[in-house]
């Protein structure tokens, strides 16, 4: 077995990408109760997975800050595994959404409250510094090849985007008794969703500037095709999640446009997820090896799953819940390849830290 000090010196920045996946698939098993009840007790489970995840992350996640900074600086300032480190602290949201959507028949409401206002600071604050350091080392680092550049870009504008995701339920929790947090919170979202939304634009013309006038990346960068769903999956939800909250507040008095625009841009990403196809039949064809890039396959596909079920209980389309499904059911079966691919090749990818150690 790999040494422990060699696993945390080495520890992958997207162990965590894991997390946002089986936490993404909950939730979106959740929004499909009401056609398939048996979904509760297997998103029960997922939860229970995912806060066993998050915690046996926690602790090499920490100590690498405590023990080997010099490794971690060195991974921060890297053009790509750079973007992966918001992964934690998207993943501690994506959890609390779990408490708030399937936890209150596992855990108690003052639980549930005192656990997401903690994770959602506690998040708010490390996107922010990261999503500030990762585009400042972009800006300061003049060797940045074009084979850096791609999909994986997106992570840091998703993960401000996410933010509304657990600020929504958080608002609705605290609008009658503490009114001037849940304003607090709904105006924290709609920032960090501008901040992330205008990012993902940005960041978007370079990276698809990128794929036009230089080869594709390399086949194990494949599955970060799949990442363009992120920002768009999470960018429906979130828009929604400020729709409802202004609601609440008494900001808007109709929340139907602003659910439009998360529709327009759900729309977005039926092009994407058909483009994101065509380009993973291709890659396939070549063989895509394992690493930690497949979990890229997971969690912006859930964002893209559950922007469809809203999308549908707005539209009140039937064909619309059929094609979340139909894409759920695919989510679930890439879910459980990619968990098993993990368990088995563990040792394999902890090998790099055991040969350095």
């Amino acid at each position: 077995m790999s040494n422990p000090n060699g696993v945390v010196r080495h520890f992958h920045p997207a162990w965590y990408a894991s997390v946002m996946g089986t936490g993404g698939l909950a939730n979106a098993l959740h929004l499909a109760l009401g056609r398939v009840p048996f979904f509760e007790t297997v998103a029960d489970v997922l939860v229970g997975i995912n806060i066993a995840l998050f915690l046996l992350f926690l602790l090499p996640w920490i100590g690498r800050w405590i023990w080997h900074f010099d490794r971690l600086s060195e991974d921060l300032k890297h053009p790509m595994l750079g973007n992966f480190f918001v992964t934690m602290p998207v993943g501690a949201l994506i959890l609390g959404a779990n408490f708030f959507l399937i936890g209150p028949d596992m855990f108690s409401q003052e639980f549930i409250s005192i656990a997401g206002i903690v994770l959602y600071v506690f998040a708010v604050v490390l996107i922010f510094l990261f999503t500030v350091l990762v585009m400042y080392n972009a800006y300061v680092r003049e060797d940045i090849q074009p084979d850096a550049i791609n999909f994986a870009w997106f992570i840091t504008p998703v993960a401000d985007i996410v933010i509304p995701v657990l600020g929504g339920p958080l608002v609705a929790q605290y609008i009658v008794s503490s009114p001037g947090l849940a304003g607090a919170i709904n105006m924290i979202d709609m920032v960090f969703f501008g901040i992330g939304f205008m990012l993902f634009i940005f960041i978007g013309a370079v990276v698809f500037n990128r794929l036009v006038n230089h080869k594709l990346p390399h086949a194990q960068m494949a599955p970060t095709f799949w990442i363009l769903l992120g920002p768009i999956g999470m960018g429906g939800v979130g828009i929604f999640a400020i729709a409802n909250s202004s609601q609440a507040l008494g900001l808007i008095a109709d929340p139907n446009p602003l659910r439009v625009m998360g529709t327009l841009l759900w729309g977005f990403g039926f092009w994407a997820f058909i483009q994101t196809i065509v380009l993973t039949i291709k890659y396939w064809k070549a063989g895509i090896p394992f690493s930690m890039t497949w979990w890229a396959f997971i969690f912006p596909f859930a964002a893209y799953i559950i922007s469809t079920f809203q999308v549908a209980g707005f539209l009140k389309s039937p064909l619309v819940f059929v094609y979340g499904m139909i894409m759920l059911a695919l989510l679930f079966v890439m879910w459980l390849v990619v968990l098993v691919r993990s368990i088995v090749s563990l040792e394999s990818l902890l090998l790099p830290a055991k040969k350095k150690t």
